[in-house]
Order: C-alpha cells, then sequence, then structure tokens
C-alpha cells in the first residue's frame, strides 16, 4: 500500500512539475524581451545584448569540483546535500590576502605525494589541470611569475596558517602561495562538520595524474530533473548572428536542418536528439602561437556566446593533441556524462582559427522528487580489476570518476533521470564501466 502511495505520489509530482514548466516556458513566450531577441538577427554582434547575468567568469567555470579532507591518517572526500562545498570554500578563500608564488623543491614522487596527504588539510580538486594565472584569478590573488604552471589541486593545510599549496600532478611540481591573512575557522567547522557525507578515498596515480579511488565504495544520490529545450532561434541568433538576415539560409535533410549565414558559418541541429553542431571555417584568425592560457580564455568565450544559464557547468576536460575543451553539467560535485552532448559542451579550436561547438538544445532545468533512493558503488580498485580481468588493457585506462549517466524517465519525455555510475576512460573515450563489462 505504501509503495502505490509512494508511486502515485511520484507520478503526481512529476505532474505538477511539468504543469509549471508549461506555464513558465509560455511566460517566457510571450515576453517582449524574448520576442524582440528571437526577431533581431540584424546583429553583426548579437552577444553583446546578452544579459550580464548569464555570462559566466573565469572562478565560475574553472572552479574544482570535489574537496578532500585528510585527517591524521585517512582521507575522505566529502560530499553535501545542502551547501555547495566547493563555492562555500572558494567565498572563504576570495577574502584572504596573499603573498607571491615560489616554487618548492620536490625530489622524487614520495616528496610530492606527502604534499598531497598533507594531514589536516582540506583539498580542492580540478578534474583537468588549470593554469596557475587561473587559480590566481579564481580566488582573487596575483602571481607574477610561474603563471603558466598547471595546477590539478589546492592543498589548505588547517593547522599552519600561513601558506597553501598548489600542486601539479603531471610535473609532481609543488608551489606555495604564503598567507598575509586568512581566516581559516570556517573551513575548520566545514571539515569537521557531522552533516557532511564522508567517503573514504586514496590519491592513485594512473598515467600522469592522481585519481580518487572510494576505498569501501561510496553512496550517491539520484536524481531527475525536468528538461528544457532551446529555442532554435536562440542559436542562429547567437551564433549565426549578421547584418544581412536574408544570408541565412535554411536546408532539412532526414531530420537534419542546417543554417548557413552564406559563408563560413554551419548550424546543424538533429531534430530527434536534440543535438547541436556549430561549425566557423573563417580561419583569418590563426591560432598557432596560441598558449594553454590562451585556448583556456577563448574557451569560456565561445561558451558564454552560446547564451544558455551556465550555473552548473564546469570545465572537465582538455585534448591537448586536438584543443578540444570540454564543459559539463556538475550536480552534487560528480559530473554528468551522456551521449549526443546532453549535459555538456564541447568547444575545438583549430590551429588555423576554425572552430566547433558540440553542445544540446536540452538543458537541465529544475530537480523533481526521483523514483529511486541512493546507490552504492563497489569500490573502484574492485572495477578496475573487473575490467582487467575482461582483456581490457590496463595501459589504456587514462582514468575513473563517479558521475552521472542521462537516462529518459520511463513516466514523463520531459524529465530525465540521473543515475549515478564509475565512468572509465578507456582509449580515450569515456564510458560507463557497466556497458564495458557487458560488452
Amino acid at each position: 500500500m505504501r509503495l502505490n502511495l509512494r508511486k502515485y505520489l511520484l507520478v503526481l509530482g512529476l505532474l505538477v512539475a511539468v504543469v509549471i514548466s508549461l506555464v513558465f516556458s509560455y511566460l517566457i513566450w510571450i515576453n517582449p524581451a524574448r520576442s524582440q531577441a528571437n526577431s533581431s538577427a540584424t546583429s553583426s554582434t548579437p552577444n553583446t545584448a546578452m544579459p550580464d547575468s548569464i555570462r559566466k567568469k573565469v572562478g565560475d567555470i574553472y572552479l574544482p569540483t570535489n574537496v578532500v579532507f585528510n585527517d591524521d591518517a585517512k582521507q575522505y572526500r566529502l560530499t553535501s546535500d545542502t551547501l555547495d562545498l566547493t563555492n562555500y570554500t572558494k567565498k572563504q578563500l576570495v577574502k584572504w590576502q596573499y603573498e607571491d608564488i615560489k616554487r618548492l623543491p620536490t625530489k622524487s614522487d614520495r616528496t610530492y605525494q606527502r604534499y598531497l596527504r598533507t594531514r589536516n588539510a582540506l583539498v580542492l580538486n580540478y578534474p583537468v589541470a588549470v593554469t596557475a594565472r587561473t587559480v590566481a584569478e579564481t580566488f582573487n590573488f596575483k602571481v607574477s611569475k610561474y603563471k603558466s604552471a598547471l595546477i590539478s589541486r589546492i592543498i589548505i593545510p588547517l593547522t599552519k596558517m600561513d601558506r597553501i599549496y598548489l600542486l601539479d600532478d603531471k610535473q609532481e611540481a609543488v608551489y606555495m602561495v604564503g598567507l598575509k591573512k586568512a581566516t581559516k575557522q570556517k573551513l575548520i567547522t566545514l571539515a569537521k562538520d557531522k552533516d557532511n557525507l564522508r567517503s573514504e578515498v586514496t590519491f592513485e596515480k594512473i598515467g600522469d595524474k592522481y585519481t580518487l579511488f572510494y576505498q569501501d565504495g561510496i553512496k550517491v544520490a539520484q536524481y531527475s530533473y525536468l528538461l528544457n529545450k532551446e529555442s532554435t532561434g536562440l542559436f542562429v541568433n547567437r551564433l549565426l548572428g549578421t547584418n544581412n538576415t536574408s544570408a541565412i539560409t535554411a536546408k532539412e535533410q532526414d531530420a537534419t536542418t542546417t543554417y548557413s549565414d552564406g559563408a563560413a558559418m554551419r548550424l546543424t541541429i538533429q531534430k530527434k536528439t536534440g543535438a547541436v553542431i556549430f561549425n566557423d571555417y573563417n580561419s583569418s584568425n590563426s591560432r598557432r602561437n596560441y598558449s594553454y592560457e590562451n585556448y583556456l580564455t577563448s574557451g569560456l568565450t565561445n561558451l558564454n556566446n552560446i547564451g544558455v544559464a551556465l550555473d552548473d557547468v564546469r570545465y572537465d576536460c582538455y585534448d591537448s593533441r586536438r584543443h578540444l575543451l570540454t564543459y559539463r553539467n556538475y550536480i552534487n560535485g560528480y559530473p554528468v556524462i551522456a551521449a549526443e552532448s546532453a549535459g555538456a559542451y564541447s568547444i575545438l579550436l583549430t590551429n588555423s582559427g576554425k572552430k566547433r561547438l558540440d553542445f544540446s538544445l536540452y538543458t537541465l532545468q529544475i530537480p523533481v522528487p526521483s523514483a529511486g533512493g541512493a546507490i552504492t558503488l563497489p569500490n573502484t580498485k574492485w572495477v578496475i580489476s573487473q575490467l582487467l580481468s575482461q582483456g581490457y588493457d590496463q595501459a589504456k585506462i587514462g582514468d575513473i570518476k563517479v558521475g552521472y549517466s542521462w537516462n529518459q524517465n520511463q513516466t514523463s519525455n520531459q524529465v530525465v533521470d540521473l543515475k549515478p555510475t564509475y565512468f572509465v576512460k578507456y582509449d580515450n573515450q569515456w564510458s560507463d564501466y557497466q556497458s564495458l563489462l557487458n560488452s
């Protein structure tokens, strides 16, 4: 009886959420501001009209995605259902006063690992390394040297009040930034807060980076989200903006619509999946002398130019060979990894100046009641051992992490279910570990 009642309430909750979404969509549709935006394909720089409220800065996107607490003996990943831990930590760090950066000697990997396991410290982990300049801009301090140094994580000692460490996994380099003024009491309270879920982890090296391994498995909540489908016109205006509206043509073939500005730009939309591909073949601006910092800056500019809300989006992956930057939705510190570009924005910037953007018409809107409770995933070493036992090559395993898979809800096509699982980067491709084991 209780199960039937719970199922009834869930369906009712989903229906209410859908109705609310339709009401909001109607209000947005009749909003004069939207009507003006959809009819104004006359601007050659449409992005300048985008509200500042939805444009994101370096510190919003290039932010660590999870927090680990090193106590006296063990290390724990911290998660919270009520608090964004990385943003909360950032708000504390931007108030501090910093000295300049300096590099510390690390004679061996054991020395590096000692810093990584600094006792009584918080560790802020990036999914992919960023530059020291990017870290400094995020946390409101300046660096006069080592600006291009790659930073994989930040160590915040809670007992030493005069420093933080910036660590580079690839080079196993350690940098110290002195603190002139810092109050760490709120971070100490955060580390000891019993309301935070603690999952024991270790840092294990895979290739040239250290990855979180969950020692006893990990319990992760499921979520369901109402989907928002963006208007095709939004992206036509944002990405193909031109002074000559008659120059934009549309061609339909099978389930694909391709828009063109008549010159170097193409916007292709898959009707069935909502996948969007934007190509700009203009090669007048060469990137042959671009640094990684330049790519990070250009990536953020192009991400903002898409013109959608990016509140839960974080920088997630970089392919240095292709200069491909990937940004993903993060829910409670875990990435959403899906097919057809759902929940992700991929930006390819070629040396010749051409670019390609891949994303989706569908975005996560608001959470709705989920049909399932938390899922307990196995420990990380077990997952890898199962893959190796089925013949997978350990040398091709580039990374492993817990994230959310994107699943169509069985009750409503306007709702997506996010289910936790392990994702393995095998042969440079992210896959659900269960699909690898079942293939």
